[in-house]
């Protein structure tokens, strides 16, 4: 066989060979490249070089979670989509009708682009014909991925009986009446289209306009209800490309489902065919409220023909349909600004509809990075670009990181050019979004919030660790009312604080955030209940965070250690042992006092509002006090009648327990205390037995003392119902600001 009929044979099986064909056109994805454009020339003597493409984008694939560059032939396309292989003569005849439209259509975009800087474009009638075919049929093209072409145009065309008609002859798949419909509209131009379109209205009459079968109807749909716009990004950032991200459907009212159809055709620019709703003069009179899109707040302007007098000065599209004059030969087009808000509330229209098995292309790292971020805070319950910012975070150079704080709504945001971003910490924006994709892992939620509140103590401050501080606060404010007056041992010595451990055991994790986030939600702060949420971190980083306040603040411990059974024992197990509070108990000898609760209320100082330590004793008087407070908080159990004692005041938060007493007071009064409380004050150990009888009588005091003082500031008409016991003429007096009792 002789050498050229071997390479006829060869061209023709790569010719009728399944091809990657693409649905966004090769010359929009060579202004995302990676690295300075090549010529053609360029391009195929690199090929012939190397014998790889030579053109590459940024690429992110969202099912494998993977960033990386890809050559262009190989994006953003499918296998023989295009490729008809019923004509076996020409299986490639649809894909080279498209390739023609597209080299015209790039022109126009080129000429697009070199406009930027002038602010207006200037177009014939013809390229304004051609560029809105173009648009049309790659709004089609790009709806073929899916099998259901035309989602927001197959209503017409499915009046009009054409699946079925196309059934009836024989054509079994959706995939070849999408490619016979395409070479339909590919095969005649923008005037016979139309032209034929006119022809059915006269045929059917005004009224049965709505109920046309013809697809040439569906095309004069497009251009009478739409007017073409285009719109430049804001020059700190950039727009961005998904699979259908050119020919994106957006915005709806009443009957309408289109009220954007976007065209991304570079990261500066975009082509927006906006409907006829939005012009400045329908606008102006439609209720805002049945308008639904995230781009409200642009303003197109419809293009003005460059020969007002023949026109009488209208603007094209702003007549009715069929009306509009072919005498205006050029128009001029305003290349719409859009302000840094209105860049990112488009390119949140393209991550709103990314899907599961798409794909995200972009220029710029820093400035997709700042998208992601403005898109993610707009819209939470969006998992999908999660692992992206932080795959995407891992990539770039730290000196390139900014970060941004939750920004307010597309839908509710104003016209005015505001920068919703402002700068945030780096570490701490990549640590957490590793966390929520799953990337970094922690023994335990303790060691985990631990962690990033280490990280936050450097950071600089951002809306996660701003709301952090407002629980903290909140329930750091209600904890004063518990805490008592005059009894905080830091007014007396000196202690340093008592750092919490970096890591504890998952159980005692668990057992942490089971004790910790009620208490605080029933003081004010508002704590999340879901889980593996952003939310969940800035819930679980509050408790730790409170519980490093707590710790310096030795009546907000005292009170939080007592405020469940199991508290004493959980939070004793945060800290090493020997903590400063320890080491001062160590030195503290029980002796040398004139009466028992004297001794009592020294102790309790010592080793109940010393802060944090890891004393068993001090574990046993916590214990005690919640018992007790438990108990005297159902005055039922008491058994005492509701009048008189009702009637009077239950709180008096100022109130503070007397330091000295006299023997013969302290000993009845701790006589009586026990009596009364013996139930409770039976309560036995957690854990060991380690207190001698000695040590557990001093606790129990300890505990009466610390009832008492309790029960002055919450339960004043308890204490009164118990003082009643007590002989008048004794003169018994507990707090400071009252006189003593007498008869």
């Amino acid at each position: 066989m002789s050498r050229r009929r071997t390479n006829e044979k060869n061209s023709q099986w790569r010719a009728n060979s399944i091809q990657y064909q693409h649905f966004i056109p090769r010359f929009i994805l060579r202004r995302f490249l990676v690295g300075p454009p090549k010529s053609k020339l360029e391009r195929e003597v690199e090929f012939q070089r190397t014998h790889i493409d030579p053109e590459y984008v940024l690429y992110y694939d969202v099912v494998t979670g993977s960033l990386d560059t890809r050559p262009i032939g190989k994006v953003y396309g499918a296998l023989g989509i295009y490729q008809d292989f019923r004509n076996t003569r020409n299986i490639n005849k649809l894909e080279k009708k498209l390739a023609r439209l597209e080299s015209q259509a790039a022109l126009i975009i080129k000429d697009l682009h070199e406009a930027r800087d002038r602010g207006t474009l200037t177009l014939e009638r013809e390229s304004v014909e051609l560029l809105q075919k173009f648009l049309f049929i790659m709004h089609c093209r790009n709806e073929s991925r899916s099998c259901l072409a035309f989602e927001v145009d197959r209503q017409e065309i499915e009046k009009a009986g054409y699946w079925a008609e196309h059934r009836i002859k024989g054509v079994q798949s959706d995939a070849d009446i999408w490619r016979r419909i395409l070479g339909y509209y590919l095969d005649l131009s923008h005037s016979d289209l139309m032209l034929d379109a006119a022809k059915v209205v006269e045929k059917c009459g005004e009224e049965g306009f709505q109920e046309m079968h013809d697809l040439s109807v569906a095309y004069r749909t497009y251009v009478d209800d739409y007017f073409l716009s285009i719109w430049e990004a804001a020059p700190e950032e950039e727009f961005i490309i998904t699979p259908n991200a050119f020919g994106l459907s957006e915005g709806s009212a009443g009957n309408c489902l289109a009220l954007h159809r976007i065209f991304v055709l570079s990261p500066h620019v975009a082509v927006v065919m906006c409907n006829v709703r939005l012009l400045p003069e329908t606008k102006r009179y439609t209720r805002l409220a049945s308008l639904e899109s995230f781009l409200l707040n642009v303003n197109p302007a419809p293009p003005t023909p460059m020969d007002a007098g023949r026109d009488d000065g209208t603007r094209i599209f702003a007549k009715p349909r069929f009306l509009r004059s072919r005498e205006i030969d050029s128009f001029e087009f305003e290349i719409k600004k859009l302000t840094r808000s209105q860049t990112l509330e488009l390119n949140s229209v393209a991550l709103f509809n990314l899907e599961e098995t798409g794909s995200l292309t972009f220029e710029s790292g820093t400035k997709m990075l700042r998208t992601a971020q403005a898109f993610r805070s707009n819209f939470p319950s969006s998992h999908l670009v999660i692992p992206f910012i932080a795959r995407l975070t891992a990539s770039l150079k730290p000196e390139a990181w900014t970060f941004c704080s939750p920004v307010q709504s597309p839908a509710a945001a104003s016209d005015e050019d505001f920068d919703p971003l402002s700068l945030g910490d780096s570490v701490l924006y990549v640590l957490l979004m590793q966390i929520c994709s799953g990337r970094r892992q922690f023994p335990s939620a303790y060691d985990r919030a631990h962690f990033i509140l280490k990280i936050m103590a450097k950071a600089k401050p951002t809306s996660f660790s701003r709301e952090i501080s407002r629980k903290v606060r909140r329930t750091l404010k209600a904890c004063r009312g518990d805490v008592e007056d005059g009894m905080s041992f830091a007014e007396d010595v000196n202690i340093n604080p008592t750092p919490l451990l970096s890591s504890i055991p998952s159980e005692l994790s668990s057992q942490l955030f089971q004790l910790m986030i009620p208490y605080m939600t029933k003081r004010g702060a508002v704590m999340s209940e879901d889980e593996g949420t952003l939310e969940a971190l800035q819930r679980d980083v509050a408790v730790v965070s409170f519980l490093q306040h707590a710790s310096c603040s030795f009546g907000v411990w005292h009170a939080l250690s007592h405020s469940s059974p199991k508290a004493p024992k959980i939070l004793s197990r945060l800290f090493k042992k020997g903590t400063p509070a320890d080491e001062f108990i160590g030195k503290t000898s029980p002796s040398g006092f004139a009466s028992c609760f004297n001794r009592a209320y020294a102790l309790r100082k010592i080793y109940g509002i010393a802060g944090p330590t890891t004393s068993p004793i001090s574990q046993r008087y916590y214990e005690l006090m919640a018992f007790l407070t438990r108990f005297f908080d159902d005055p039922t159990k008491l058994g005492f009648p509701r009048e008189p004692y009702s009637s009077k005041p239950r709180m008096r938060r100022k109130a503070q327990l007397i330091h000295i007493m006299p023997k013969a007071h302290s000993d009845l009064l701790m006589k009586e205390m026990k009596m009364l409380l013996h139930a409770e004050l039976s309560k036995p150990e957690s854990g060991k037995n380690t207190l001698d009888k000695t040590t557990k009588e001093w606790v129990d005091e300890m505990a009466i003392v610390g009832c008492l003082a309790w029960l002055g500031k919450h339960r004043r008409h308890v204490v009164d119902f118990i003082l009643d016991a007590f002989p008048s003429s004794m003169n018994l007096k507990l707090f400071e600001d009252e006189s003593t009792r007498s008869t």
